[in-house]
């Protein structure tokens, strides 16, 4: 059985995050410092480290379909830090088009986003969801 576009959607934000020095991509084995995860839990053995929570999609028409992902990233250190890391997630994915090239994405933009001040371990994050408008599978 294939797997769903929101899964293919996000192995690809993995890649593309990985290739621009925002994430390590480790799709098997242990999970590294500043690695990405496609789904499942937060880790909570390394202090940075990012998640991608595919969100159901809508569909628009006949056609098309728009893909939703959200992006939780954590990091150590002040707020600045997440967000300076969000401001850079942001100049890859916000308003671009054909980016990540699956699924016929013609456009992507941020929906929303949000930062958190750091807990505890001195661990700061943001969240932002992400919009892509492609075509149904």
């Amino acid at each position: 059985m294939a797997d769903a576009p929101e899964i293919v959607l996000n192995r690809a934000l993995a890649q593309l995050l990985h290739d621009r020095g925002l994430a390590v991509y480790q799709p098997t084995g242990t999970l590294p410092e500043r690695g990405i995860r496609t789904d499942g839990v937060m880790p909570t053995t390394v202090d940075e480290f990012t998640l991608l929570t595919p969100l159901r999609p809508l569909p628009e028409g006949r056609a098309d379909m728009t893909y939703r992902t959200q992006v939780y990233t954590r990091r150590k250190g002040s707020v600045l830090i997440a967000r300076n890391w969000a401001a850079d997630l942001r100049a890859v994915l916000d308003q671009k088009e054909y980016t990540p090239a699956v699924l016929g994405i013609s456009w992507a933009f941020e929906f929303s986003g949000d930062d958190h001040e750091p807990d505890s371990q001195g661990r700061s994050a943001a969240v932002a969801t992400y919009y892509f408008r492609g075509r149904r599978p």
